[in-house]
């Protein structure tokens, strides 16, 4: 799974394969307005304007996983279920994948409280 455009991807590759960065972190955070419009507007099935229906496209499979759940705050759990599947997208990148697999690179989920600043790591953390 690509997890975004070239430029995105190659700046997360960048650190891990020019100078051996051993960590990846993809953080979401609480009431991001982003993934609201995106729920918002796969809910109803209205795009939304200019480049941002690119957003909610690229957002469309952590829309789906949430929806077969049914959570009960669903911008929350898009939140970080898109958090996860970018950072798996990452972990199976073909060029970040063997520096995980051989654990040179950690690629770690985690979500970010607006309300109490905690960072809640969500999968991914490399054991001690």
């Amino acid at each position: 799974m690509r997890t975004g455009g070239p430029v995105v991807v190659g700046s997360v590759e960048y650190g891990p394969m020019t100078s051996g960065t051993p960590l990846a972190v993809v953080l979401g955070h609480q009431r991001c307005g982003a993934v609201k419009a995106a729920y918002e507007a796969l809910k109803d099935r209205k795009p939304l304007p200019g480049d941002l229906q690119s957003i909610a496209e690229a957002l469309r499979p952590a829309y789906r996983e949430t929806v077969e759940r049914q959570h009960a705050d669903p911008v929350d759990a898009m939140v970080r279920i898109h958090t996860k599947q970018t950072a798996a997208g990452l972990r199976t990148d073909n060029d970040l994948a063997p520096l995980v697999k051989r654990g040179d690179l950690a690629v770690v989920s985690a979500c970010s409280s607006l309300d109490t600043g905690r960072v809640e790591v969500l999968n991914g953390a490399p054991s001690a």
